[in-house]
């Protein structure tokens, strides 16, 4: 009986129905599409963001330990052992959140001589492929480290076979140089006062241009090489100065500030296993002997600015779209009870309880949410598809677990919305609607 009467209900008043139905389903839809950009789209956003540059920097631990004495600074020197080992690179991607490593480049500096002009030698990786393990290669170097740098010609290989070097934008028009022509590079004096001992013979080297590099920094000043050619000039070999590293992290809150050591046991494991810069740092630390690795705030202050910000928009949006449509169901239901008033008192007189008027009422809202919420979620899904193969390059997944969801969020904001006037409804008086 319920659902004879509840079929014939809803063949009345079409119009109105399907302006309610196609309310929920926009509703549905702006927060499904939100919903998925949210879930898969969240990591494309922060690995744009790592074109900011590195958020991570990794120098040796003797350098943070200040020894002054009488206002002269006593810290080791570059060869007092104020190095990282280049084989310990390979720990970066043995820590506990080695998946949100994205890129990273060792750096080993000199001052030099291009020419006849001062310029600082730069020694990283361009493009590399590190072997972690036996089954585990990863590929990484400035190229992947600083995405949005430009190269005007090609980038060197890591081969010494090959040896080739970037040379900074403003230094390539100073000496008028350009891709393909050969400069001669040598350690200046100031090296030796830093503390290099370049072998003999082996403080020069001829090198290739293979590109003009252009940061908007100060490495357009400088010259670029092969780690392995600078480490052998200033006889440096398997050491480097200082690395730079880019993670994926999750935005500070007022738990990452934590002091660690005030943290109880569970606290601690808490922060631990969260992608915090600060804690992605604490686990390098413990991964590289000899090292101290500290948060570039400025680069994660600011990535944590825009992805709060961003889940702030998505969250403001899809609340407007989701109360309109639950505004459109309370419409609809209030424009129902008022036209069927006749209807509810003759229920009532012959005997239907509240709750059964409710259930035909509820019945019929109820069929609308469902086909409304699962026509939002398909357009959701394939909205949201669209938006991130636009912005992104690559299309978003198809989450399942958002189809059930959305579901019941639409039935849920349905009933929200159909609440008060159903209840306004309840409260008509057979005797006064029947006698009318």
């Amino acid at each position: 009986m319920l659902a004879r009467i509840v079929r014939e209900s809803l063949t009345r008043g079409r119009r109105r129905k399907l302006l309610s139905g196609v309310s929920v389903a926009l509703g549905i839809t702006v927060a499904t599409t939100l919903a998925t950009l949210a879930l898969d789209v969240g990591d494309k956003v922060s690995r744009e963001l790592r074109s900011f540059g590195a958020n991570i920097s990794v120098t040796p631990a003797a350098d943070s330990l200040p020894i002054a004495i009488d206002g002269l600074d006593f810290r080791p020197q570059a060869a007092g052992g104020a190095f990282l080992a280049e084989a310990d690179l390979k720990n970066l991607k043995k820590i506990f959140w080695r998946n949100n490593i994205v890129a990273f480049a060792p750096f080993l500096f000199a001052p030099g001589r291009v020419q006849d002009r001062d310029a600082i030698l730069i020694g990283s990786w361009f493009d590399r492929e590190l072997q972690v393990d036996r089954s585990e290669a990863f590929r990484t170097g400035l190229r992947k480290l600083h995405p949005a740098w430009k190269v005007r010609g090609e980038w060197p290989p890591d081969t010494d076979s090959a040896a080739g070097c970037l040379v900074g934008r403003r230094l390539a028009a100073k000496l008028g140089v350009g891709p393909g022509e050969a400069v001669t590079v040598r350690l200046a004096s100031a090296a030796r006062s830093a503390g290099v001992s370049p072998r003999e013979g082996a403080a020069t080297a001829s090198l290739l241009v293979r590109g003009i590099l252009e940061t908007g920094g100060p490495e357009e000043d400088q010259v670029v090489v092969p780690l392995s050619v600078l480490q052998k000039m200033t006889g440096l070999e398997g050491k480097v100065r200082s690395i730079q590293v880019s993670a994926l992290t999750k935005p500070e809150d007022a738990f990452a500030s934590s002091d660690t050591s005030k943290l109880s046991p569970e606290e601690f494991d808490r922060w631990y296993c969260s992608p915090y810069v600060g804690s992605i740092a604490y686990q390098i630390r413990q991964a590289i002997p000899g090292a101290e690795a500290k948060p570039v705030y400025q680069v994660a202050e600011t990535e944590g600015k825009i992805l709060g910000q961003v889940g702030m928009l998505m969250a403001v949006l899809a609340a407007a779209a989701l109360v309109t449509a639950a505004l459109a169901a309370a419409s609809m239901m209030l424009a129902t009870v008022l036209e069927r008033r006749a209807e509810i008192g003759l229920l009532k007189a012959l005997g239907a309880t509240d709750a059964h008027v409710a259930a035909i009422f509820l019945s019929e809202a109820l069929a609308i949410a469902l086909l409304g919420g699962a026509l939002g979620s398909v357009a959701g899904s394939v909205l949201a598809r669209r938006l991130a193969e636009t912005i992104f390059g690559s299309p978003a997944g198809l989450h399942w677990v958002i189809f059930p969801a959305a579901l019941t969020l639409a039935v849920g904001i349905t009933l929200v919305g159909c609440a008060i006037p159903l209840a306004r409804g309840l409260k008509i008086s057979p005797a006064v609607v029947l006698r009318d």
